[in-house]
């Protein structure tokens, strides 16, 4: 059993070493953990994707001391270069508009890319309900070596529903209920529902229309 004797950080760090240390769960004195050396790798990794640098490398080089059983950790940083969208492309999309999948990206064209906001956009397409798959990539553009194209491709799902209902009570008689709806109407992303319910006592006719993105903030 080793212990770590030593943690050091070398390279172009790019943020701020003390903000970098908080990022790595490794102490002096502390058992040799494999498990722990790659989540710290990976830790700094998403740190600095953050800033745009989205190909970083971070590699953990032990210095092994056999005699005292105890290992010197240094974890070579290589930013590389920040990495820029290019171009969002989207596929799949046989009925919904683009821009009711784009409108949800939280990672946009010409700004560093950022993987925090790739995965949070990802998300957000996600929970479309009419939409039952998402798969996001990224192709580095030839000839570049700091810019990407992310290639967005989803698949769609039935988004519609239609429901008839009977019965009977003693203080309305016979009742007939009847409703569809579509939650994605042409294709925009809207919600749209018609329904009637009838008795021998009366009948209600009612129209939704819901639009999620009444304003472009957002705002249904």
């Amino acid at each position: 059993q080793f212990s770590v004797s030593n943690v050091k950080l070398a390279g172009d760090l790019i943020v701020d070493e003390s903000e970098l240390r908080k990022l790595i769960p490794i102490q002096d004195g502390d058992v040799f953990s494999r498990k722990r050396l790659n989540s710290a790798s990976n830790s700094l990794s998403d740190r600095l994707g953050v800033e745009g640098y989205a190909f970083a490398n971070v590699n953990a080089v032990p210095d092994i001391d056999e005699v005292n059983k105890s290992v010197s950790l240094t974890f070579f940083i290589d930013p590389g270069s920040r990495i820029y969208v290019r171009r969002i492309n989207i596929s799949g999309n046989e009925q919904t508009e683009d821009e009711v999948i784009r409108r949800e990206m939280r990672q946009m064209e010409g700004a560093w890319l950022s993987p925090a906001k790739l995965e949070r956009s990802r998300i957000r397409i996600q929970r479309l309900s009419y939409l039952s798959a998402v798969n996001i990539d990224s192709t580095r553009i030839g000839g570049s070596s700091d810019q990407v194209d992310l290639d967005i491709s989803v698949q769609e799902q039935p988004s519609g529903s239609l429901m008839v209902g009977i019965g009977y009570s003693d203080g309305q008689g016979m009742m007939l209920n009847a409703s569809v709806s579509q939650n994605n109407f042409l294709g925009s992303g809207e919600k749209v529902t018609a329904e009637i319910n009838t008795s021998s006592v009366n009948t209600v006719y009612s129209f939704s229309h819901s639009d999620p993105y009444y304003t472009l903030d957002g705002i249904s």
